[in-house]
């Protein structure tokens, strides 16, 4: 007789994991199925060169929620987070260097502008007065869309959501409907008065979105440092130590000691139902796993387009979730050096700049280019980069005097114009970002000893990111909320009862939060305790 399990979750990355730890610690029976040889997803730490072990993928933690460090126990698993010295902003010829110190940052502030330190600093205050509105939703289910009847979880998240409202000041409610509603233009060109300030905001909402500076919507990433909390710091930004793969790992050891059965280089390449309900899922092997719910870690567009046939759902659903828009599309470049590189801004030697987080990017104008040119097909020629040196905090991650380099590179478009194929071209591209960072790093080449190159294809080949999109869909007003990824699977369930989200795809999207996964598997217990999904 084969075996039946309470939940099947498809896929390992750390939402997956995640929900599994909350499942497994409620007692339900368990299953992890992951299709690549070891778990986490996007958030692993592999060897690109003997010796030389990076986060391949995700490289920083700042959304991990508490909630999900405390409840899941990471911190005896041996997650442990690193804190980086400062900021580091590269732009063109010019430079800022910002470590949190007043005195130290109000005079770097001052080569540009004399309004701009204290700019920044009103700008900040109203991000972090705004911040819980925000933060408050990541661990609640959003409410219902003009979708079946509203219960009283949906009541009470919208009564919650509107006291979180009325308690900001009427400014600071003016501000929060700007930034939700306006452009990054608007806000940047309001607040801030020299060009490089303006650079510098501009480019962090190219870190977390696909849009034009002008877009309406486009100024959300501000978001980003208001919901962000790490040990209480709130908007900041941690390594993991033993690079991201330690936390996901972490994860799988927790919901291994509570019974959860994780298995690995086991592909699903199909949910299964029966009727209007879900029942199992078949592996490419041809194996049948059958279980009481299926949650989907997988992006909307791979779980509802290719793990299921379009006669298993309603037609208007499937068109629906074909327009789903994706497009976070980035490459990811990770080097091994045989030393550190000098940063020509600052003296020889190791110092603050090389332990922060080093953004480079063009001026504003050229960012907006880019974005263009990405929606055209075509790579940018400066483009705007998220540079780290893990390992000069992480001594495991390198040979002695070795180090490894991590970058994000945005905006390069997974489709290419014209019969353009990025395994063809991947390489060339890696070579003219090595060249853009000696600008900076002159010494940078001759360190090099060994690269992984990610291309927006291998992203999506070899991680299972549709269209290489890390997020698993836009940050979109229209994808947000209760409309992620659609209003009839915005609270994780979805329109095939037993089906759940639980991915990046579902509220309140991407990054490394853990919170999809928290909240997805709440819901399957609140199911399960009332009966009404799953019998």
């Amino acid at each position: 007789m084969t075996e039946k399990y309470d939940a099947i979750i498809v896929g390992g990355g750390h939402n997956g994991l995640t929900a599994a730890g909350y499942l497994g610690k409620a007692g339900l029976k368990t299953i992890v199925l992951e299709r690549l040889s070891q778990v986490g997803g996007a958030v692993v730490t592999e060897e690109i060169h003997p010796g030389h072990r990076i986060s391949a993928v995700s490289y920083v933690v700042s959304l991990l929620r508490p909630e999900v460090i405390q409840e899941l126990e990471l911190k005896k698993h041996g997650f442990e987070m690193l804190k980086m010295d400062g900021t580091l902003a590269i732009c063109n010829d010019d430079y800022l260097f910002l470590t949190g110190d007043e005195a130290h940052d109000r005079t770097e502030v001052g080569r540009f502008s004399d309004l701009d330190y204290d700019a920044m600093a009103r700008f900040e205050d109203i991000i972090q007065h705004i911040g819980p509105v925000i933060r408050n939703q990541m661990l609640r289910e959003p409410p219902k869309l003009g979708v079946g009847v509203a219960d009283l979880t949906d009541l009470t998240s919208l009564a919650r959501l509107g006291w979180d409202i009325r308690k900001l000041t009427p400014a600071l409610r003016h501000r929060l409907f700007q930034m939700l509603f306006g452009s990054a233009d608007d806000f940047i060109q309001r607040w801030f008065d020299s060009p490089m300030i303006r650079n510098m905001y501009a480019s962090a909402c190219f870190s977390g979105n696909f849009a034009s500076l002008r877009q309406p919507g486009s100024a959300i990433p501000f978001f980003h440092s208001a919901i962000g909390e790490i040990e209480g710091e709130k908007g900041a930004w941690r390594l993991v130590k033993g690079g991201m793969g330690s936390l996901t790992q972490a994860m799988a050891k927790f919901a291994q000691s509570k019974g959860v059965q994780i298995r690995t280089g086991a592909a699903v390449e199909r949910i299964l139902t029966e009727g209007d309900r879900a029942i199992g899922v078949q592996l490419k092997s041809g194996e049948l796993v059958n279980g009481r719910c299926v949650l989907a870690n997988t992006d909307p567009k791979r779980t509802f387009l290719k793990l299921m046939e379009p006669e298993q759902l309603d037609a208007e659903f499937v068109r629906d979730i074909r327009q789903y828009r994706m497009g976070h599309s980035s490459l990811r470049l990770n080097l091994a050096l045989k030393g550190l590189p000098d940063i020509k801004f600052f003296p020889a030697g190791e110092g603050p700049w090389h332990r922060s987080d080093i953004m480079m990017f063009p001026d504003y104008d050229a960012m907006e280019a880019n974005y263009f040119a990405a929606a055209t097909g075509r790579p940018p020629e400066e483009p705007r980069l998220e540079i780290t040196i893990p390992s000069t905090l992480d001594d495991s991650l390198a040979p002695p005097g070795h180090h490894v380099l991590s970058i994000l590179a945005k905006y390069y478009p997974y489709k290419l114009a014209g019969d353009t194929n990025w395994d063809d071209i991947k390489e060339g591209v890696a070579d003219r970002i090595v060249d853009y960072m000696a600008r900076a790093m002159p010494n940078l080449k001759k360190l090099i000893i060994g690269r992984q190159m990610l291309s927006p294809l291998d992203l999506e080949t070899i991680y299972g990111l549709t269209e290489s999109d890390i997020f698993h869909g836009r940050h979109d007003m229209d994808q947000v909320f209760s409309m992620r990824p659609h209003p009839k699977a915005a609270q994780y369930r979805t329109p095939v009862k037993g089906l759940y989200m639980c991915g990046s795809g579902a509220h309140p999207g991407g990054g490394v939060s853990g919170a999809p996964g928290h909240n997805a598997a709440r819901r399957v217990l609140a199911d399960l305790k009332r009966g009404r999904e799953i019998p």
